[in-house]
């Protein structure tokens, strides 16, 4: 039906948006930290997608939107830039909350550097890949920024919260695929997929994500923001 794109989105975000005035957590106290990171994040996926979708690397299935599209792009997709960080850095500020100092630094940010190496070099013996090219250049470029963007633990919690995330993105992403909602040409990717996803859409989900958590923490972490006070919602988490 004509509104499947939307009430994904819908389903996406509305249990973490209720439960951010939940007094444990208060997380629409720190929307202010959160929204510019999401924003800039979004222009930057959206400039990604609209270049992706202009040159036949995926498309939108007209059965499954509401209609109108801006740069070749269906309302829902807009939305889906908002409503997955959200709901995404939503879990990873529960696991903050909760489970903060239980989290130690760890290996993840050796890892991380060594990955994102091997990543961009890798990228270039798939050139004439759009989709597989770009997903490890741009990671290759952007994880060791936010490695370096998350102070302490913060890497370590990212990893934590990609890992939760998998199961609703198999969910979310397995209608997007199976109806299909998006449509991919496979001869820009690997044509290799977990289910109906294609294995470059989990690069593509890490990177969204772990921009948002960069900057969200970023944020958290009084670096960009001037309007951080000394008791803010931020100082508690100001060491990470």
């Amino acid at each position: 039906m004509k509104s499947t794109y939307l009430l994904l989105n819908f389903f996406t975000i509305i249990i973490p948006l209720v439960r951010s005035a939940e007094n444990r957590l208060r997380f629409y106290t720190r929307w202010k930290f959160l929204f510019p990171g999401m924003i800039f994040t979004a222009v930057f996926f959206l400039t990604w997608d609209y270049f992706k979708t202009r040159y036949g690397v995926w498309g939108f299935n007209d059965k499954y939107i509401i209609g109108p599209r801006f740069l070749g792009m269906p309302f829902e997709e807009f939305l889906f830039f908002f409503t997955v960080p959200y709901a995404c850095v939503f879990i990873y500020e529960a696991i903050s909350h909760f489970f903060d100092e239980k989290i130690k630094d760890g290996i993840s940010r050796y890892f991380t550097w060594v990955f994102s190496a091997v990543s961009f070099a890798v990228s270039f013996f798939f050139f004439n890949k759009a989709y597989t090219f770009s997903v490890l250049f741009i990671g290759g470029l952007i994880f060791p920024v936010a490695a370096w963007m998350l102070k302490g633990n913060g890497l370590n919690k990212f990893y934590i919260t990609y890992a939760i995330s998998i199961l609703p993105m198999l969910v979310v992403n397995g209608f997007l695929t199976a109806l299909p909602v998006v449509i991919y040409n496979n001869n820009e990717n690997l044509n290799f997929r977990i289910g109906t996803i294609p294995v470059e859409d989990f690069a593509y989900s890490a990177i969204l994500l772990v921009m948002n958590i960069a900057l969200y923490q970023w944020a958290l972490n009084g670096k960009p923001l001037p309007f951080r006070q000394t008791g803010s919602p931020a100082s508690k988490y100001a060491g990470n």
